[in-house]
């Protein structure tokens, strides 16, 4: 066999973890990180010419 035989490979478990805002209620300043993330990514689709989402338009809004 090799040694790149799916055999000998590890191979992870899938998480079964739920999505961040599900679990529990962002920190504010986990939050001031999204909201400045959000306007990264809206400065960022602009110049690239992409769509960005309306929510993450709307996150952008928030005041830090």
């Amino acid at each position: 066999m090799s040694a790149t035989s799916p055999e000998q490979r590890y191979v992870h478990p899938a998480r079964k973890a739920a999505a961040p805002s599900a679990t529990k209620k962002a920190t504010p300043a986990e939050r001031r990180v999204q909201v400045a993330a959000a306007r990264l990514r809206v400065t960022l689709d602009e110049r690239l010419g992409r769509e960005t989402p309306a929510k993450t338009k709307a996150l952008a809004k928030e005041p830090i």
